[in-house]
């Protein structure tokens, strides 16, 4: 299991929609897939978790179970797996005096528990570029405003 978080200058609400409706604006380029940098993500509410190069081409990223809004999501990820050995990550958004933090929590599926150690390492690479990115744009949506 894999658990990373970081504390944003934002409220809850603020930090869970820049996550969320907001991520194709922060995603870092380099861990994105269709090999287009202009490529758009979205993490919808009704479930599809997808990335979308300007040619029109998707690859389906995960498949959101869980969307408890401002609070916490819950996502089958395909990244590295495909959607016949999926991983789990847990998104969970807490409010503390100074903004919220939001905790990452990335583990093997029974489907995916053969494959997590050769990809594990790439994982915690990825999730350290990605919580980095974000911390990054909530800096810029600045929106701490009590």
């Amino acid at each position: 299991m894999i658990r990373h978080s970081v504390q944003l200058a934002l409220s809850l609400e603020a930090a869970f929609e820049l996550f969320t409706t907001g991520i194709s604006e922060w995603w870092p380029p380099e861990n994105r897939h269709l090999g287009d940098r202009a490529s758009t993500l979205h993490l919808q509410e009704t479930g599809r978790f997808f990335e979308r190069a300007t040619d029109g081409r998707e690859v389906e990223l995960g498949l959101v179970l869980e969307w408890d809004a401002p609070r916490f999501l819950l996502l089958d990820f395909y990244v590295a797996t495909g959607p016949a050995h999926p991983t789990r990550v847990e998104v969970r958004f807490e409010q503390v005096a100074d903004g919220t933090v939001v905790e990452v929590t990335h583990s093997p599926t029974g489907a995916s528990e053969a494959l997590w150690e050769g990809r594990v390492h790439r994982y915690v690479a990825a999730w350290q570029r990605v919580l980095a990115a974000l911390e990054v744009a909530a800096g810029r949506a600045g929106d701490i405003a009590g």
